[in-house]
């Protein structure tokens, strides 16, 4: 049964560490998958990438560049300010600045949208969330990320998400931290977004990440360290911090699409979706499964075959049935 106004919240999530001064750093999951290396091609700049979730550290060294426009739904005393860091954390995974001190995002030029859809304590509705969808929308967002999630449909989520991807927006959502089969929340369930489960350092599926059909492809999501409340930083672990590294390949590639053209079209959702999954690199068993979906999210691929170079190998350690193979 669809009902309206459901209850969303965030996905349970672990903080491991929080730290208040570092040289700058890139984070491992940046490394691994060979990131820095195509920033002398394309940093994700004149895209804007909606963050929807609990606000913004508005101060932040790494992030007050960055943010473009940001507004509170929640009617919280704090208005946008994040007093809880997840949406901070989030924001840093896509955008943080390059500037001699803490992280470095995914995708260290995009433009960032704010939106505070979950409250001070995490949780939220769908009507808050679909109200900030349709202003990201409205102020030009090209890739809305969600770290949010509920186990129930609801029709108001569904239309603001629909009606984002008829406009060609990106939605692209954690699948959810319940660990079990058949348990991806909503609306990564949605075919109108991007599922994404979350791996560690080895490339493996991490325990806590949801599995089902649903899910398209994984990105790293555990330990990872980015931005957080009050001018600090933090290393959290969920599909929560999954999803952001897909958001912000998702705006290196448009970025570099939109500067040089492309041997792929990646004007649409399903455009983008196709592409990303069939440059994955396949994890699990052969093909698509519950665990990986499509594989893990492969930016040598994905933005070498966005301008026609031929992908340079990632160095990304992959499991298949037998043992662990470096492509």
């Amino acid at each position: 049964m669809i009902r309206e106004n459901a209850p969303v919240r965030l996905p349970p999530y672990r903080v491991q560490a929080v730290m208040h001064a570092l040289s700058e750093v890139v984070d491992w999951g940046l490394s691994a998958y060979n990131v820095p290396a195509h920033w002398k091609n394309t940093r994700g700049q004149g895209v804007r990438v909606a963050v929807l979730d609990t606000g913004i550290d508005a101060d932040h060294p790494d992030l007050a560049t960055a943010i473009d426009d940001a507004r509170d739904f929640t009617g919280s005393r704090s208005g946008i300010a994040d007093r809880v860091g997840h949406g901070t954390h989030v924001a840093g995974t896509i955008g943080a600045r390059r500037n001699d001190q803490g992280v470095i995002g995914v995708a260290p030029e995009c433009r960032l949208l704010i939106a505070k859809v979950l409250g001070d304590d995490g949780s939220g509705s769908s009507d808050k969330v679909a109200a900030g969808i349709d202003w990201a929308c409205a102020q030009g967002a090209d890739i809305l990320s969600l770290s949010l999630g509920s186990p129930q449909d609801d029709a108001v989520l569904r239309n603001a998400v629909a009606r984002a991807a008829a406009q060609g927006k990106f939605v692209i959502c954690a699948a959810g931290n319940s660990g079990r089969p058949n348990s991806v929340d909503d609306p990564a369930r949605w075919p109108d977004t991007v599922a994404v489960g979350a791996v560690d350092r080895d490339g493996r599926i991490a325990s806590f990440s949801s599995r089902g059909d649903e899910v398209d492809l994984c990105a790293p999501g555990q330990d990872v360290l980015s931005t957080f409340r009050d001018g600090s930083y933090a290393k959290l672990s969920g599909t929560s911090m999954a999803a952001p590294f897909v958001s912000g390949i998702a705006a290196l590639l448009l970025a570099k699409h939109r500067d040089g053209g492309g041997a792929t079209p990646v004007a649409t959702h399903q455009q983008l979706v196709e592409h990303l999954l069939r440059t994955a690199t396949d994890a699990g068993p052969a093909g698509k499964d519950p665990h990986y979906g499509f594989g893990l999210i492969n930016p040598d691929s994905a933005l070498g075959e966005a301008s026609g170079d031929k992908p340079a190998p990632s160095g990304i350690w992959v499991f298949i049935p037998g043992g662990k193979v470096m492509p």
